[in-house]
């Protein structure tokens, strides 16, 4: 599998989404690519980022009249 395949589908490598052996295959590619290793690290931090909310950024519950 090349780079550019590689990060392609690395959303779809994350989600799951892709088959047995086409993830069999891009996990390959990233433990031998440091590059694509690299890309992949950036996109969990930005999808650990996006998706987890801080207590501090929830909005306060609505409050019944």
């Amino acid at each position: 599998m090349s780079c550019r395949d590689t990060i392609h589908l690395i959303c779809w490598y994350l989600e799951g989404r892709l088959s047995p052996p086409v993830a069999s295959e891009i996990k390959r590619h990233l433990d031998s690519c440091t590059d694509c290793h690299m890309v992949l690290d950036a996109a969990i931090s930005t999808l650990d980022r996006y998706f987890t909310v801080k207590s501090s950024d929830e909005e306060p519950a609505p409050q019944a009249a």
